[in-house]
């Protein structure tokens, strides 16, 4: 699902990624773990090319984002979900049109739309809400639409970037587990964290970056 070879990237003075090689097999759970500035956020964005290597190659679901033209960047994230700390809703929408606005860029049929919105909610435990705007939900419910979004396309790659950096346990802990249950569903999930205790609790595979580097990959690891 993805292969990162030989990976730089240098801003100005500073290099925040350097040499890093990693695989990532279809269906895996990863978090990727390390103090801020280790380069978690940037390697991400490299992922959605948000960001482009200063050297060497990126491969997502068999497509090299180096030779991607720029036109099809945005075919490219929509072959994955992506969920940020500040969940990203448009908060005059209520929850179902948060949803289904990606699905209407695309031309979808309404009907179709319908049964991918509800289908999402459901997995996400909202379906009651889908008339609610997001001022109308606590934070753990507002990243619950997000990950609703970020699924609502099927998309067998879902990347989150401090997906529990707002909430507090309770909240975090139910995150983590919608994660690993779309993650049982076929979807590879990586997970950039602080969260120590969500590491510790779910045990899956640990990747740790320091100044930029893998210092650590673990298979059923723990934070530290």
């Amino acid at each position: 699902m993805i292969k990162i070879k030989d990976l730089y990237k240098q801003y100005k003075n500073k290099l925040a990624l350097c040499n890093i090689n990693l695989h990532i097999k279809p269906g895996e759970f990863v978090f990727l773990t390390g103090t801020s500035g280790a380069g978690k956020s940037t390697l991400m964005k490299m992922l959605y090319m948000e960001e482009t290597p200063t050297r060497g190659s990126v491969i997502v679901g068999g497509i090299d984002t180096a030779k991607l033209d720029p036109n099809k960047i945005p075919s490219l994230r929509r072959c994955m979900g992506i969920v940020f700390q500040d969940y990203k809703l448009l908060q005059n929408h209520n929850v179902y049109d948060n949803i289904a606005y990606v699905l209407r860029t695309q031309g979808i049929a309404s009907r179709e739309i319908e049964a991918r919105v509800v289908g999402a909610l459901r997995v996400v435990g909202l379906y009651d809400k889908m008339k609610s705007k997001p001022s109308e939900l606590s934070g753990g419910e507002q990243q619950r639409v997000s990950i609703a979004r970020a699924i609502v396309n099927g998309p067998p790659l879902l990347i989150a970037d401090e997906p529990t950096g707002n909430l507090d346990p309770n909240n975090s802990m139910e995150i983590m587990q919608i994660l690993e249950q779309v993650n049982q569903r076929g979807i590879t999930i990586l997970v950039a964290t602080h969260d120590r205790a969500m590491v510790n609790y779910f045990r899956k595979r640990v990747i740790t970056l320091d100044a930029g580097q893998i210092v650590r990959d673990v298979e059923a690891g723990t934070y530290d």
